[in-house]
């Protein structure tokens, strides 16, 4: 592979066998190297696609400003949270934590501090996210020198939930706003408070997690209307009709500030889960 712009001693840019631009990261990758030569593949340890040109500029630019040794522990962050979900996140998502950090950081020096408006509620919806972003504001504090506070935790676990979503135009805070704003409706509807640690409330959590990253992705589940169980949705809202009528605001919501119409098996899962908790509670 070309090199095509050297970042740093250990970050090139090169061109791949598919004639896309990639970013290649290894210990001493650009060291006493020039654009035109090859790279030395036994040092590469990290391969990023680059997937347009806008994220070109961002890289190169967080490259120049931003400390090598920010950037590594971004990365370590990003592969802790990928192992612990066990899932597969944006690899370029390791941008967004590294900014984040050096911003942080140099507040953090100032002696400036962003209050989290949000953390009771990434606490409530984004629970192991958060604790990931512990471990690693903890990192970060032990290896750094410096003193990052849990709100500092709170922005990163956002970071670490946009890493996780297929959308590229919503992210983690519209997520949270959503979720509250669900949840709102839903307890002044049925004029309950919900018990946050109730292994139902927590079920309820985890399908609304989903179904809201479909909301702001737009993504309805479009049945054909014959494969609609209509018996089951009538049979699930006669019989929970106080859940019904809380679903149906939720709907209401969805549609007149989202443009969003929920499906009936959307309404039915819903009103399920709502069921669930008015059970409990009462």
């Amino acid at each position: 592979m070309e090199i095509l712009k050297i970042l740093n001693n250990n970050v090139v840019i090169v061109l791949n066998e598919e004639n896309e631009e990639v970013i290649l990261m290894g210990n001493g990758l650009g060291f006493q190297m020039k654009a035109g030569l090859e790279v030395d593949a036994a040092k590469i340890e990290k391969v990023f696609k680059l997937e347009n040109q806008v994220e070109s500029e961002q890289i190169e630019q967080l490259f120049a400003e931003i400390p090598e040794e920010i950037i590594d522990i971004s990365y370590k962050i990003l592969s802790h949270a990928k192992d612990t979900l066990n899932k597969e996140l944006n690899e370029s998502s390791f941008i967004a934590i590294a900014d984040h950090l050096y911003s942080s950081i140099q507040r953090a020096k100032k002696n400036i501090q962003v209050k989290n408006f949000l953390l009771w509620d990434i606490k409530r919806f984004f629970p192991t996210e958060l604790e990931i972003a512990r471990s690693a504001i903890q990192m970060v504090n032990q290896q750094l020198h410096v003193t990052l506070t849990d709100d500092e935790a709170g922005f990163l676990a956002l970071h670490i939930t946009n890493a996780q979503i297929d959308s590229r135009h919503e992210d983690a805070i519209s997520l949270t706003q959503l979720i509250e704003e669900i949840l709102t409706v839903i307890k002044y509807t049925l004029r309950i408070s919900f018990a946050e640690n109730d292994i139902y409330f927590q079920r309820f959590i985890t399908h609304l997690k989903f179904f809201t990253e479909k909301v702001l992705q737009n993504k309805t589940d479009k049945l054909p209307e014959d494969q609609v169980e209509n018996e089951l949705f009538l049979l699930v809202t006669t019989q929970y009709p106080a859940a019904f009528e809380a679903t149906k605001k939720v709907a209401e919501l969805l549609k007149n500030r989202r443009n969003y119409t929920m499906s009936k098996d959307e309404q039915v899962y819903i009103t399920i889960h709502l069921a669930r908790i008015i059970d409990k509670t009462s």
